[in-house]
């Protein structure tokens, strides 16, 4: 039961590597504008190292995040941009409130919904497709509103992170890496519906996202 690779000695492992993308992409968005290169570097780590045994975790994880760098940087300053804009136009209105603010407020509630949506999903197809950035997010735009359902569900996995981190801080030294770790499930059997489908017995269908 206790050996290497027995079932506990592959569920350590696992869970070791999980928490570990965790710590590096908890690291590695210390300086916020390379948040955008850390959550699609652990994404992608997560995804092909862990959940597919294929390459070594960090080594993975840097060269993601080397590779995906200048355009993720990119998207993260746009995206903290319009972030703080819905921010401060949502307190603004929470804070003068009559019919008209009100209003004003909802449209603002789906105006940042829908930027979550599409927020959800562009790291992890920055982490399996090349593509300039402006067709990423609109990629990601119609990603997130077919498979809505999907979307909701990762928001609300992701607000709950986010509340756990807030009670318990000790806690994100382990939840972004769980956090990644689930989201790869409904995440791959999206990305695999967005790839074509290889031949059979072919060079590309022997890579790691199509087992």
């Amino acid at each position: 039961m206790f050996r290497l690779d027995g079932y506990f000695g592959r569920f350590m492992s696992v869970a070791w590597d999980v928490i570990w993308v965790g710590l590096l992409w908890l690291i590695c968005s210390l300086p916020i504008i390379t948040l955008g290169a850390s959550t699609t570097a652990a994404y992608y780590a997560m995804s092909k190292s862990v959940r597919h045994k294929t390459g070594y975790v960090s080594k993975e994880f840097f060269r993601s995040f080397k590779l995906n760098f200048k355009n993720s940087t990119i998207l993260t300053f746009v995206f903290i941009l319009l972030a703080g804009v819905i921010a401060v136009d949502v307190w603004y209105v929470w804070n003068h409130d009559n019919k008209t603010n009100s209003a004003i407020f909802v449209v603002l509630m789906g105006i940042a919904f829908c930027i979550a949506c599409i927020t959800v999903y562009v790291c992890p197809l920055l982490s399996r497709f090349e593509k300039k950035n402006f067709d990423l997010v609109k990629m990601a735009a119609v990603v997130a509103f077919k498979y809505l359902p999907i979307s909701i569900g990762i928001i609300v996995v992701f607000a709950l992170v986010c509340i756990g981190v807030w009670l318990m801080p000790w806690a994100v030294f382990f939840i972004p890496g769980v956090y990644f770790y689930l989201l790869s499930f409904p995440m791959e059997m999206i990305l695999r519906k967005l790839m074509p489908k290889p031949e059979e017995g072919s060079e590309e269908a022997s890579k790691w996202y199509y087992q």
